[in-house]
């Protein structure tokens, strides 16, 4: 009787799991064509981001918002190095998401 019981629970877990398996493939594919439409408006309009100094804290601008800051960080200018101060000063081009978060971790580090 108990190996009926572990059985139909091992099958019901093994379709749970198949299902699972499913949808997350076809919410991937999904995630994969909106991807694409995103990287090719990405690919006619790209974002450059402008790490700079703004009140004393490292701040992120866009490149065609510079008066306004898109994110202040609480990253202090006052604590990083001088080289890394005087990159601030002229503003650190970053032409994607990822390098922009790379060099905000080396910074905060």
């Amino acid at each position: 009787m108990k190996t009926k019981i572990k059985m139909a629970v091992m099958g019901i877990l093994f379709l749970f799991t198949v299902f699972l398996s499913a949808f997350a493939f076809i919410n991937s594919v999904e995630a994969d064509d909106s991807g694409e439409a995103v990287s090719t408006m990405a690919e006619n309009k790209v974002t450059c981001y402008v790490l700079r100094d703004y009140e004393g804290y490292v701040a992120i601008f866009v490149e065609n918002e510079p008066s306004r800051p898109m994110t202040v960080t609480d990253i202090q200018v006052s604590t990083l190095r001088e080289l890394d101060k005087t990159l601030l000063e002229t503003g650190m081009k970053l032409y994607s998401r990822e390098s922009l978060m790379m060099t905000l971790e080396d910074l905060g580090s």
